[in-house]
């Protein structure tokens, strides 16, 4: 009989503790991490974001972690991560507050594995997309133990983004182009043969719900979530926060690469119970791009940081009162052969991949654009290449809206959740 995959859930007001339960649960760090070996932690630090924004995995939760394994017997602790394409990691790390935590936990290197120059090229046998083979840094491929720290949250092109998806970030802006140009599920699941992390510890503390990754409303849950099984932990996510699974198509790439179990027969929960955590999150890209039928918008062969930048931009234009008026815009992201012969002011084209077609639409620049620019290409129908000073006045002006359009949906599903209580 197959053993069933283990995800312990921890729910305490200090992380330190729900760091020690999780890893008590499993079975005990001292019993997990091998005296002496190297142990790499690999947040999520994708994008810029503050701590409390729920943008990036919490800098309390990598610092915990960090102890924890000093103090089990670890010999060299690292903190690695590769940010989104168009970020810089380090500033990513310092942003997020986790620099300053690891640094503060005796960790002895933060590494950006973009700038990592000791590559090994590992093939992906049985590939199922177009990814044949990855260059992996060697002090990734040496370690003792890679522990894959992502934290929950909406994310518009995968419904939502935890264990299986973070570890996109072990490669270089290079390959996560070439993962975004094939089937970016089955890309991740190829990678995931190559690099398994020993174990997965989620950041369910203040979970991001709404408008993920780029404009996130954290979420009070108050749990850290741990398994050896990415698969099984990101399933038993799902279900602390009411998300139905057969909304993530990814689940079905996970289990054709073997990579985990996702039914809850086949998963024991140790710990809190799911129903005693649970809470529904507000996950507004359930309905894809479908969810804005009065625009025209083409995905294909686009990234995941366009997708999510667009989709934001529907709601910005909703919030500042600007999307009905703009709807015949045709708006176009993604490397494409051709594009829509409509008239150049009706085309919106996002970002640097349809350089080529620029003289043919409104070009949109970057890779990825600025947050404000796919909103002002819309509205004032002008090129928009990149942010000046002058600008900043005008982000400021819409930030109120938007705040506003956000906390009333907020509040209204608050109203909701107390109901149901």
């Amino acid at each position: 009989m197959t053993a069933k995959s283990i995800v312990a859930i921890a729910k305490d007001g200090s992380v330190d503790v729900m760091v020690k339960q999780v890893f008590d649960l499993l079975g005990g760090a001292e019993n997990i991490i091998k005296k002496g070996g190297t142990v790499v932690l690999k947040p999520n630090a994708g994008h810029h974001g503050k701590p409390g924004t729920s943008v990036n995995t919490s800098a309390k939760l990598v610092g915990a972690v960090a102890r924890a394994v000093r103090a089990a017997g670890a010999g060299k602790v690292i903190v690695a991560e590769s940010a989104a394409i168009g970020c810089d990691t380090v500033d990513c790390l310092k942003d997020a507050g986790i620099y300053g935590e690891a640094a503060a936990a005796g960790v002895d290197e933060i590494i950006d594995i973009k700038a990592s120059k000791d590559l090994i090229t590992v093939p992906i046998r049985d590939a199922r997309s177009e990814l044949t083979s990855v260059k992996l840094p060697r002090f990734l491929i040496e370690a003792d133990h890679i522990i894959n720290m992502p934290i929950f949250k909406s994310h518009a092109s995968m419904v939502f983004s935890c264990a299986l998806k973070n570890i996109k970030g072990v490669v270089q802006d290079k390959v996560h182009y070439e993962m975004h140009k094939t089937n970016l599920a089955m890309a991740m699941m190829d990678i995931w043969s190559v690099v398994r992390a020993d174990l997965n510890i989620a950041d369910l503390i203040w979970p991001a719900e709404g408008f993920g990754p780029h404009s996130a409303v954290p979420m009070d849950f108050g749990c850290v979530l741990a398994s050896r099984d990415p698969a099984a932990l990101d399933a038993v996510a799902c279900r602390c926060v009411g998300l139905d699974m057969g909304k993530v198509s990814y689940f079905e790439n996970a289990r054709e690469r073997g990579i985990g179990a996702t039914e809850l027969a086949d998963i024991e929960v140790v710990g809190k119970r799911i129903d005693e955590v649970y809470q529904k999150m507000w996950l507004p890209y359930l309905d894809g791009f479908g969810a804005w039928p009065e625009y025209d918008i083409l995905t294909e062969n686009s990234c995941s940081s366009c997708q999510s930048l667009v989709a934001f931009t529907m709601e910005k234009l909703k919030a500042l009162g600007e999307y009905d008026k703009n709807s015949d815009a045709v708006i176009v992201l993604g490397a494409k052969s051709e594009v829509p012969d409509v008239p150049r002011e009706r085309l919106i084209l996002v970002g640097n991949c349809l350089k080529r077609h620029r003289g043919k639409g409104v070009a949109v620049n970057g890779c990825p654009p600025s947050e404000p620019h796919v909103a002002w290409a819309v509205i004032d129908r002008e090129d928009q290449m990149e942010i000046q000073d002058y600008l900043r006045d005008r982000m400021a002006e819409e930030e109120g809206p938007w705040n506003a359009y956000i906390d009333a949906i907020v509040a209204e599903k608050n109203k909701t959740r107390r109901k149901n209580l």
